[in-house]
């Protein structure tokens, strides 16, 4: 038998990365060299069925059923298949290392696989609005002509994977020329014998204007909430940066499919469902899967030519992204150690825009508020107190309320904490006190807004961070963990709330390893405040119960006897009523349901 011919080696760069989705292919096992020859047999049966379907595209178009259509080379169903096979993160050592050695980048299969270039021509004009205009607030959906309508009719039903489920690309056809005209050129049916191209072309027209208007209208101002609540998107301080990422995902396919990718499983994440033309419940985890599919592709032809700028790193932090909101943390984490070396070459942190940094900071703080653990990034970002003494000399400031925190105050300096924790539980004071300052002024400072986002932050980045270095009773830790739910909510209730239910859990166990038989007595009010925000933020129907029961006994215990009564007690301990209050609302409604009804 003759030798096995070596395979040529990909390119060193030390950013390229495999698709990882394909951990649903294969998973390892204790046997390393059964793990190898699983990933070299899938690899082949993969690569030689790939073969056949393209030599069957050459050889001539054949009609087909939907029972008979082929999956894509790109992205077939990949519960079963994958272009590429990872069994890990980097920390699987050799493993990991050994799938690296074996992607050979020149193979005829990646260059069959890899995206087309989408430009601004080849794209219908009204979907380069849709990226050229961000914050335009009635955005119409593309029109669908007779012929492209029908395909959704009762006669063509719909099948789970139908556009996923697509012939092999053919790239030696040459698209005939475009006469120049105004009228904007329907969208590309999807036919059973188009190309890939074509079919691609016509995802990107169904699903691509609702991701974009979903981004910019619901993703965007719930990261930027408090900005949002004072200006439009339009006129708040990341407007031209927002623009200049949209623009740039229009340039390039990486840029693009990372985009779409990180807008879907957002959607997702936030709606429970995606909000989408023809798309079944069993394809959601597919669509930000397709996307991402396409968008390592194009990466990896960039990386491997030694490219390397801010674009690229973007785009990694929304595959990162991608695979945090999806719940898969295995996944997410080739991303995120690609995006930490990116960071560092292309100079620190610092090197990013307001807009991408703050989005950066804000995924990390929040990806660690979901598993409850320790942010990853450094804290090169905290502005230190408010010390603007224009804006302290205001009247507004002078008007808030002088109890904003006595009662946490009280509480903080009879803990047996370590300095450090009471520091920070300190700053929450500030931070409140600027925030309805914030609140209170009839005009729009960015500046004061760029503070408080980066002063939130970096308050949560040390609340999270705390257990690494110090040592907390039960009761100080619930104080600390029940902060870091109130911190996100400040920052974004949206993603605070619900980044934060992730670990109630947590939060619960260490509360009943407190006095809590004796409700914390003589700080009964500060064992209400951490129930109530472990109750705002639980999704768990026997967790909320739990919470609610706690907080009743508690509330009985003070002589609350409403949420209006409840509402008070919480503006001397911390309370932010901007973020806040509706949540709290829908809670208090819960304790008491006859009295608020």
């Amino acid at each position: 038998m003759p030798t096995k011919p070596k395979r040529s080696k990909s390119p060193d760069s030390q950013f390229l990365f495999v698709n990882e989705d394909a951990l649903t292919v294969t998973r390892a096992t204790k046997d390393t060299e059964l793990d190898r020859t699983k990933q070299s047999h899938v690899q082949r049966q993969n690569f030689a069925r790939k073969r056949r379907l393209r030599e069957q595209s050459i050889s001539g178009p054949s009609t087909s059923t939907p029972s008979s259509v082929s999956p894509s080379p790109a992205i077939a169903d990949l519960s079963t298949e994958s272009t590429s096979v990872s069994q890990g993160g980097p920390s699987r050592g050799n493993d990991y290392i050994d799938v690296l050695q074996g992607i050979d980048f020149g193979d005829v299969q990646f260059q069959a696989t890899s995206p087309p270039v989408f430009t601004q021509e080849l794209l219908d004009p009204r979907l380069s609005a849709m990226f050229s205009n961000p914050f335009a607030t009635a955005a119409s959906p593309l029109a669908l002509s007779p012929r492209t309508t029908s395909m959704f009719e009762s006669s063509h039903s719909y099948q789970p994977g139908h556009y996923f489920d697509m012939a092999p690309p053919n790239y030696n056809l040459t698209p005939p020329p475009r006469e120049p005209t105004n009228m904007p050129s329907p969208p590309i049916p999807l036919s059973r014998e188009s190309s890939q191209v074509a079919n691609t072309q016509r995802i990107l027209e169904l699903w691509a204007p609702p991701l974009i208007r979903h981004y910019n209208m619901v993703s965007l101002p719930d990261k930027f909430w408090r900005d949002i609540r004072k200006v439009p998107m339009g006129q708040m301080r990341h407007a031209s940066a927002i623009h200049a990422d949209m623009q740039a995902c229009m340039s390039e396919p990486a840029h693009m499919y990372a985009f779409l990718a990180a807008a879907a499983v957002q959607m997702l994440w936030r709606e429970g469902r995606l909000l989408l033309p023809n798309v079944s419940e069993e394809d959601y985890h597919r669509v930000p899967t397709f996307f991402k599919t396409k968008a390592i592709e194009a990466l990896r032809a960039k990386l491997a030519a030694g490219q390397l700028d801010h674009h690229i790193a973007v785009d990694v932090h929304r595959l990162y992204c991608t695979g945090l909101f999806a719940d898969n943390a295995e996944v997410a984490e080739p991303h995120f150690q690609a995006l930490l070396a990116m960071i560092e070459a292309l100079g620190g942190l610092s090197t990013f825009d307001d807009y991408q940094m703050e989005k950066l900071m804000i995924l990390d703080s929040f990806a660690a508020l979901m598993w409850h653990g320790v942010p990853r990034m450094i804290v090169t970002w905290d502005p230190g107190h408010f010390m603007d003494e224009t804006l302290r000399s205001l009247d507004t400031w002078d008007q808030q309320d002088a109890r904003i925190g006595e009662r946490m105050g009280t509480m903080i300096r009879t803990l047996n904490a370590d300095q450090t924790t009471m520091d920070t539980l300190g700053d929450l004071l500030e931070l409140l006190k600027v925030s309805a300052y914030l609140h209170d002024l009839q005009h729009y400072i960015p500046e004061s807004y760029k503070w408080f986002v980066r002063r939130a932050l970096a308050i949560l980045h040390r609340l999270l961070s705390i257990p690494l270095h110090s040592e907390l009773d039960e009761k100080v830790d619930s104080l600390r963990i029940a902060a870091t739910y109130w911190t996100g909510m400040v920052i974004s209730p949206q993603l605070g709330r619900r980044a934060a239910s992730r670990s109630t859990h947590l939060l619960r166990q260490k509360l009943e390893l407190t006095d809590i038989d004796f409700l914390w007595a003589p700080h009964t009010d500060c064992l209400l405040w951490v129930v109530v925000l472990g109750g705002m933020c639980a999704d768990k129907d026997d967790e909320l119960q739990w919470y609610l029961d706690i907080a009743r006994k508690a509330a009985r215990e003070l002589g609350l006897s409403s949420t209006s009564d409840m509402e008070e007690l919480f503006s001397e301990l911390l309370f932010d009523p901007p973020s806040q209050r509706g949540l709290l609302l829908q809670f208090g409604a819960r304790m008491w349901p006859v009295a608020e009804s």
